[in-house]
C-alpha cells in the first residue's frame, strides 16, 4: 500500500466535469483515486463505505441538497478532512458564503486548469485555498482589506423584515402571520431577497443575512 496515496471525493452531478477532473488531478494522488458522487445521498454512502478520503470537493448546487447544508454533515462524518467548495457560481457572494461556513477553500469551475491543480495541491497539503485575490490584496495593501469589502446589498424595508423572519427560522406560513401578509406575497418577497443577495436557497440567504447584522425595520419604514 502506498502511504502517500491520496483519495478525493468529488460531489458533483456533471459527468463530463467528473471525467475532466480525473484526468487533471490523478497525477497528484500518488496512486489514490477520485471517487465521484452525483448527489448528497451518494456522497454519504461513499463516506460510509470505509474508504479514507483526504479532500472533498463539493458543488453548491446538488439535485437533492444544498451544498452548504451537506458540508455540515460532512464535517461530522469525516472530522479533520478538508472540504472545499467547487462551484460554477462565480459571484463574490459565494466565496463569502463559503468563508462564513468555514469551508477550507473555494475553487471556481471557470479557473485556469493550472491554477485549479495548484489549488487542489494546496488543499491536499492542509492549506486553505480561495481562488480570489481578497486575502492577498489585504496583505499587500496593508489596509485590512476595507477597500475590497463586499458592498452591502440594498434591500427594501419589506425585504429586510422578511429576511429577519427567515433568520429566526420561520416558515413561509409563520412569516405571513408575523407580517400580516399572504403566503404568496411572502414567496414573492423571498424571490426578490434571493435576487438582491445573489443566492438560491433559504440557507444561503440566512448566511448572508447574518453578515449584515440586520434588525427588524419598523412597520412604517
Amino acid at each position: 500500500m502506498n502511504v502517500f496515496a491520496r483519495n478525493i471525493l468529488l460531489v458533483d452531478d456533471h459527468a463530463l466535469l467528473q471525467h475532466a477532473l480525473r484526468s487533471m488531478l490523478e497525477p497528484l494522488l500518488a496512486g489514490g483515486e477520485i471517487v465521484c458522487a452525483a448527489s448528497a445521498q451518494e456522497a454519504v454512502s461513499a463516506l460510509r463505505a470505509g474508504r479514507n478520503f483526504h479532500l472533498v470537493l463539493l458543488d453548491l448546487k446538488l439535485p437533492d441538497s444544498d451544498g452548504l447544508r451537506l458540508m455540515s454533515l460532512l464535517r461530522r462524518e469525516i472530522p479533520g478532512v478538508p472540504v472545499a467548495i467547487f462551484s460554477g457560481q462565480d459571484a463574490p457572494i459565494y466565496r463569502q458564503l463559503a468563508r462564513e461556513a468555514e469551508a477550507d477553500g473555494f475553487l471556481s469551475k471557470s479557473m485556469d486548469p493550472v491554477a485549479l491543480v495548484d489549488g487542489v495541491r494546496a488543499l491536499l497539503a492542509g492549506r486553505r485555498f480561495y481562488d480570489d485575490q481578497f486575502d492577498r490584496n489585504r496583505a499587500t495593501n496593508g489596509n485590512g482589506g476595507q477597500s475590497e469589502s463586499r458592498a452591502r446589498p440594498k434591500l427594501s424595508p419589506k425585504q429586510e423584515r422578511v429576511l429577519c423572519c427567515l433568520m429566526e427560522g420561520l416558515s413561509n406560513k409563520e412569516i405571513a402571520l408575523r407580517l400580516d401578509l399572504s403566503e404568496r406575497t411572502v414567496k414573492m418577497h423571498l424571490t426578490s431577497v434571493y435576487h438582491v443577495l445573489g443566492v438560491n436557497t433559504r440557507s444561503q440567504a440566512i448566511l448572508v443575512g447574518q453578515t449584515l447584522h440586520l434588525s427588524m425595520p419598523a412597520e412604517d419604514a
